[in-house]
């Protein structure tokens, strides 16, 4: 089934479920107010098959999501986004409905996170879903989760805001829209088991190449590992800091991608796992990561999938993971004590 298709079964089970629900809930609660139940943007279900584009914005930062023939990307870098996160973002903004008015108040507004997206210390989101032409389908202002909050209603409620609109409303559904990308990729760069890590090296710009090498496991059934070439009159610090240096490893995770555009590499740093399986990483000048796949492993589907998800791109980490490949000497050894 096309993505089209799916958005479309989609919109339609959330209408006749959600109706349903509507009626229930108006029969026997008696609702009063003439706004309540009405969707926020009535016009996105019936476009939803014109959505190209989505378009999350906090503060300073945004991602943007598109439509990529039959799949889904980050814009800028054409990433692949998680299966069925682009349907499931216009169908529960689409499924919005109207619960409970709030404030109109603009110092208010904080309090349940509806303040204008733009404000440098926003907590509040913006979603904004645009046509090919990229021309506007919809945006509303997305705050606090209320979770529990609608009474004797079914389902969870969200504070939300029209953008040129000062009342606030306790809507009834939740939309999981975050300028994080790990809300809209697959952030993992390596994912496995550190148990099977035999071998780490660093190569730090300055001062010697680090071995750790697996050399058994510890009573607690842990791996254990040794430094090599310490210097006179060090040690290495302790079998743990020893052991979180190569399995970390195992599991890094990016905060930005690009596609591969090279650079100068100043550090590698080698992976080895049990089977054989052996991935450098190269970091450039300016600090993006590559991963390289230099050896495979007897698993064939893992190395398989390792080069799928990381041949050509550069990544961005985190500044503490970054440190965790730009170990040296120092970092893991310390003075011997008489």
């Amino acid at each position: 089934m096309t993505p089209r298709g799916v958005i479309a079964l989609a919109v339609a089970a959330v209408v006749s479920v959600a109706g349903a629900a509507w009626q229930l809930q108006a029969n026997s609660a008696g609702f009063e107010e003439a706004q309540r139940g009405e969707r926020l943007l009535p016009d996105l279900l019936t476009k939803a098959n014109d959505v190209a584009a989505i378009v999350i914005a906090q503060a300073d930062r945004s991602v943007r999501i598109e439509r990529a023939g039959t799949s889904y990307v980050l814009g800028g870098s054409g990433y692949p986004v998680k299966a069925g996160k682009f349907q499931t973002a216009i169908v529960a903004t689409a499924s919005l409905e109207k619960f409970d008015a709030k404030t109109v108040r603009p110092d208010k507004y904080p309090l349940i996170e509806v303040e204008p997206p733009t404000d440098k210390s926003a907590k509040s989101r913006l979603i904004r879903f645009e046509n090919a032409s990229g021309n506007d389908l919809g945006e509303i202002i997305l705050g606090k989760k209320a979770r529990g909050r609608l009474g004797g209603a079914v389902g969870d409620g969200q504070y939300v805001r029209l953008p040129d609109n000062a009342q606030s409303w306790l809507a009834r559904g939740v939309v999981d829209a975050d300028v994080k990308l790990d809300t809209w990729v697959d952030t993992a760069i390596t994912d496995m088991n550190a148990e099977f890590v035999v071998l780490a090296t660093f190569q730090p710009t300055e001062g010697p190449e680090l071995v750790v090498r697996r050399t058994g496991v510890t009573e607690g059934g842990q791996s254990k590992f040794e430094l090599n070439g310490v210097p006179d009159g060090k040690k290495p610090k302790n079998d743990l800091t020893l052991r979180y240096a190569a399995t970390d490893l195992g599991n890094v995770n990016f905060v930005d991608v690009r596609k591969y555009q090279g650079g100068e590499v100043v550090q590698r740093v080698t992976l080895m796992m049990a089977d054989g399986l052996t991935a450098e990483f190269r970091i450039t000048a300016d600090d993006w990561v590559s991963l390289h796949v230099v050896n495979d492993g007897q698993d064939k589907t893992t190395t398989k999938d390792l080069k799928a998800r990381t041949q050509g791109w550069q990544y961005k980490l985190a500044d503490y993971k970054l440190k965790q490949l730009q170990l040296t000497m120092s970092d893991l050894t310390e003075d011997k004590t008489e």
